[in-house]
């Protein structure tokens, strides 16, 4: 028996997506069709205190979803909790009857979720970084944390369980087209650990892929419909990657692209999408790798996180008018310390990381007597 196992990235919805004749085929040949299902449905719960945009999606979206096919949703994300538990449990009561993943009380959100076809067990978790919905010891229900202290042991009893483990983490910095090295190692951490694949998700753009040993990762595979305002060109584009197995063997994947054109998802033609992923590969394997990272991460920290650190206390990460007169009236109208943005960079691992190789990268240079 052949079995296809159908994974995509990002879902926020406000408006029902259509598919073109070439994505509902892969999705009618697939058994199985998993997403990341990145907020709450809203109208339950209120805002809780955090730095960054609050997100949810239409109360249709889980309906829109079912009919387009999906079966499998992960949870385990940094929007999933932005209104707080209420909305989360309502948001799994309208799963009720799906398969969800990585989010609840500390044994459903850690727990193994088990699909027995044609005699064959394919075992399903999912995991988020830190963040504020992550069950890191701050709260009794939220999302499951890749680095919680349990989770490695967690995977190898797993992988006792089942014949295939699928491990899907969100994960990783926004808009960066290459994993950082930091979550490629903890990435094969978790496959020596057992995980047969890792599906991740969160940059919001398509990253590279790799065999390391015997376990297949998949770095990001982007948004497949995120109905939310970006200017990114790579928004709108996203991965869907198809597992086959014949008889409970891995035999093949497909690793596609889509296009969001307004509500219409398309099939980016094969052709096009393998130089975007041999692309993407080259610089994942590149032997400029580690500098290409380094020279993103002193992008980001001029761009963004500079400013990310000044705002906590009212400073000014850069020095023009409109910097100066923000900070004019925030010491009028704002004259307390910003702990949500502190923890928000000293606690999220993508943050912390990319932070740390930015400094680390400048302090080289300047001691090199360069700008």
């Amino acid at each position: 028996m052949v079995h296809k196992l159908l994974f995509v990235g990002d879902v926020v919805l406000q408006q029902k997506p259509e598919f073109s004749a070439p994505v509902a085929a892969l999705f009618s040949e697939s058994i199985l069709k998993s997403c990341n299902f990145e907020a709450p449905v809203k109208g339950v719960g209120h805002a809780i205190p955090k730095t960054g945009p609050h997100v949810s999606q239409s109360e249709n979206s889980i309906t829109w979803l079912k009919e387009l096919g999906f079966n499998l949703f992960a949870l385990a994300n940094n929007h999933i909790n932005d209104f707080g538990a209420e909305a989360i449990d309502h948001t799994m009561k309208m799963l009720a009857d799906q398969n969800l993943l990585g989010v609840g009380n500390e044994d459903e959100a850690y727990g193994l979720h088990i699909q027995t076809i044609d005699g064959v067990k394919y075992g399903f978790v999912a995991y988020g970084e830190n963040g504020y919905g992550a069950l890191n010891g701050d709260r009794s229900y939220g999302h499951a944390w890749i680095n919680a202290p349990r989770v490695n042991n967690d995977i190898s009893s797993y992988k006792k369980k089942v014949d295939v483990l699928i491990v899907q983490i969100h994960a990783g910095v926004e808009m960066l087209d290459v994993p950082i090295p930091e979550w490629r190692d903890r990435y094969r951490q978790i496959a020596d650990c057992g995980a047969d694949f890792i599906i991740a998700h969160h940059p919001h753009i398509l990253q590279g892929y790799e065999q390391y040993q015997d376990t297949h990762i998949f770095y990001s595979l982007g948004n497949f419909a995120f109905d939310y305002p970006a200017h990114h060109p790579e928004w709108n584009r996203g991965g869907i990657l198809q597992l086959i197995f014949e008889n409970g063997k891995f035999m093949n994947f497909q690793l596609s692209i889509i296009n969001k054109n307004h509500q219409t998802i398309e099939l980016e033609n094969e052709a096009q999408a393998s130089e975007i992923f041999s692309t993407l590969n080259k610089k994942l394997f590149g032997d400029d790798y580690h500098s290409y990272v380094d020279q993103q991460a002193v992008k980001l920290w001029h761009t963004a996180y500079k400013n990310y650190y000044a705002k906590p206390f009212n400073g000014i990460s850069a020095f023009t008018l409109k910097n100066f007169l923000k900070h004019l009236k925030r010491l009028v109208f704002n004259q307390t310390v910003d702990y949500d943005m502190l923890w928000h960079n000293m606690h999220i691992e993508s943050n912390d990381w990319i932070v740390k190789r930015a400094i680390q990268s400048i302090l080289i240079q300047k001691s090199k007597g360069l700008k």
